[in-house]
């Protein structure tokens, strides 16, 4: 080998050894990457435009009871479902099973219904489980286009934390919720007692809400499980 090759080598070696012993001071910018498919959607929530239904396949083989009182409640998932959306209106049940196992009314408008533009013109109100919105002239949506892009959820929290994110959501803020719509069934009293749920966002009246088990919820940047 001659001088100048051995030089070389010393150089390279040298060099090779430097980095590997992080000698340099070399800033280098990492990016994390959600560990799996659901905190890949949990990262990309606001991207959701309309509500996302899926198939729901009992792999866990999970049963969901809520025993309230002096009965029980039978909780059967439907579908999976998650929804980005903003409230429109919000009420509060206390009486009877009905408020105990779902407390909540959210009465949820999604995609274009949350642009500042669209939120003139249009009221939404609550009463008895049910929602109704009117607009004037004005507005520049279709009544069909109201239709099929809001509708009054009612809402099951999972445990006291998504309670909390539930309860302190204000009108006009905007909520991440994801979990199953469920039918429920049970006894009360001694008589039967159920409440189904809505499997489509283009129906109307009777029936046409979705009964919501929130597993998870995204508010205001903080998330509650």
């Amino acid at each position: 080998m001659g001088k100048l090759d051995y030089f070389i080598y010393l150089m390279l070696a040298l060099i090779f050894y430097l980095v590997c012993n992080n000698a340099f001071n070399v800033s280098v910018t990492t990016t994390e990457t959600p560990k799996n498919t659901e905190m890949a959607q949990l990262f990309n929530y606001e991207n959701l435009k309309d509500p996302e239904q899926g198939l729901y396949i009992n792999i866990k083989g999970e049963n969901i009871n809520i025993a309230k009182n002096n009965y029980t409640m039978n909780v059967y998932p439907q579908a999976n479902y998650r929804i980005y959306a903003m409230v429109m209106s919000k009420t509060r049940y206390i009486w009877g099973w009905d408020g105990d196992v779902v407390p909540y009314d959210l009465a949820l408008a999604w995609n274009e219904l949350m642009l500042p533009q669209n939120q003139k013109g249009i009221s939404y109100t609550q009463s008895n489980r049910w929602y109704y919105y009117q607009f004037n002239e004005k507005f520049p949506l279709s009544q069909s286009y109201v239709n099929t892009h809001s509708s009054n959820h009612h809402i099951i929290p999972a445990n006291k934390t998504v309670f909390n994110a539930i309860d302190r959501v204000r009108i006009k803020e905007k909520i991440y919720m994801e979990g199953y719509l469920v039918n429920l069934k049970g006894k009360v009293d001694g008589r039967d007692a159920w409440r189904n749920t809505s499997l489509t966002r283009n129906d109307t009246g009777d029936g046409a809400c979705e009964v919501f088990y929130v597993k998870r919820a995204v508010l205001n940047g903080k998330i509650y499980e």
